[in-house]
Formats: structure tokens, sequence, C-alpha cells
């Protein structure tokens, strides 16, 4: 197993290019959450609509779909933050890239244990390292951005939209629940279960979802931009 390999990694004898670690770091959550979702609901088992999107991680195919995609997911994006730590090793922007890494291994590091810790059953820690996922995953795609070349190339215009989308999802999707917890804090009781707590909530989770749906798919677009870089870049390095 050599995760430093000039144009990627090299797994059984197997080579994945960086672009293709890339693609499969977009691709799969994008498909782990339509897919979950999709039979969340067709299977009757939402709760309201619209729903947040960690909600589709309830028992039965849904779980499993869940668990397993974000799960392999956080794997990959640790590789991916060390990969990119290689191709930045010689940057002027040495804090910058550090910080990325730091940020990509805890976006990582942070999704994985979100797949298994569902709010269902660890409410408490699922909701930190949700915190952790999404906080971190713009911190890592926004510093990672700044370390690309500054020309202005298609990638660095769609991360533009990308983290530009994300972050209004996040302040939208937090702004909405801060602004309803504080302004109903009497219907809220140690008592409550879950599900009556998220009943409780819904009108605000009317706009929080579509705004979480909306901070995803900044991501999941972010992402995915930065595989036309790493194309770009084995096209150079074969050309040379």
């Amino acid at each position: 197993m050599n995760f430093e390999g000039e144009k990627g990694i090299e797994i059984a004898g197997f080579e994945i290019a960086d672009h293709v670690l890339a693609r499969i770091g977009w691709l799969l959550p994008l498909l782990t959450v339509v897919f979950s979702m999709s039979i969340h609901v067709l299977s009757g088992n939402a709760r309201a609509v619209p729903f947040f999107i960690s909600e589709s991680d309830f028992p039965g195919l849904e779980r499993l779909i869940f668990t397993t995609g974000l799960a392999v997911n956080g794997v990959i994006i640790c590789i991916i933050s060390y990969r990119f730590q290689l191709l930045f090793k010689s940057s002027t922007k040495s804090k910058t890239s550090r910080f990325a890494f730091v940020s990509g291994i805890t976006t990582g590091v942070a999704l994985f244990v979100l797949a298994f810790a569902n709010m269902y059953d660890a409410l408490l820690l699922h909701c930190v390292v949700a915190i952790l996922v999404f906080g971190g995953g713009l911190s890592w795609c926004a510093s990672t951005h700044l370390l690309f070349e500054t020309t202005e190339t298609v990638s660095r215009k769609l991360r533009r939209i990308g983290l530009g989308i994300a972050a209004f999802g996040f302040v939208v999707m937090n702004a909405s629940l801060v602004t309803f917890i504080a302004t109903h804090r009497d219907e809220f009781n140690n008592d409550n279960s879950l599900a009556l707590m998220l009943n409780t909530l819904q009108p605000a989770i009317d706009y929080a979802a579509p705004a979480e749906y909306l901070l995803f798919l900044g991501l999941v677009v972010a992402l995915a931009s930065f595989e036309y870089d790493l194309k770009a870049k084995v096209s150079v390095q074969s050309n040379d």
C-alpha cells in the first residue's frame, strides 16, 4: 500500500489516480445521501417533509446505505487531504497548507464517526461531529481553494459558487434553529423524546432542512471542482 505515488495511491497493485479519488470523494456522499433519503421517504419512515439528512439514518436499508457510504467517504477524504498535502509540500503558503491538511483530516474522521453515531441513539455525539463535518468541510475546501493557482479557471469559479452556496446554507440552517429555540424555549424540556422534539422544531426545520441540503450540495460542488484541477495537473505532467 503506497499513499505517496507520483499520480495517486497504490493499493494491492492497483493505482488510483488523484482525480479519481476526488471523483469518489464527491460522488459517493452524493449518491449515499440521495439513496438513503429517497428510501426513507418511500418506505414511509419519514417523520415529516422536509427532514434533516441525518434522519434518513433510520433502522433498515437506509441506515445500511447511510452508514456504509459515509464511513467509506470519511476514509477517502482523509486520503485526499494527505494527497493534497503532498501536492502542496513545496508551496510558499505553508501555514495554509497545514491548516488545510488538519481541517481535511478533521472532516474525514468526523464523517467516519458520524456514519456510526446516528441521531436516534447518540444525539449529543451526532450533533458534535455533524458540526465538525460541516464546519471542517467548509474550512478544508476554502483553504485548499487558496492553495491552487490564482488563474481564473472553471474549477475555481465552480468552487466559489459551491462555497458560497454552502456558507449561505450553513448560516440559514443555524440561524433558523437558534432563533426558533430561543423564542420557544418553554416548549422544550428534558423529558421530550427525540421524535417529539423534532416535531416541535418542525417550523424551524422547514427552513433549516432545505438550508442543510444547500450546505451539503455546496460542499459537493466544491469537492467536485478539485477533480478538474487534478486532471489538469496530470495533463501538464504528461506533456512534460
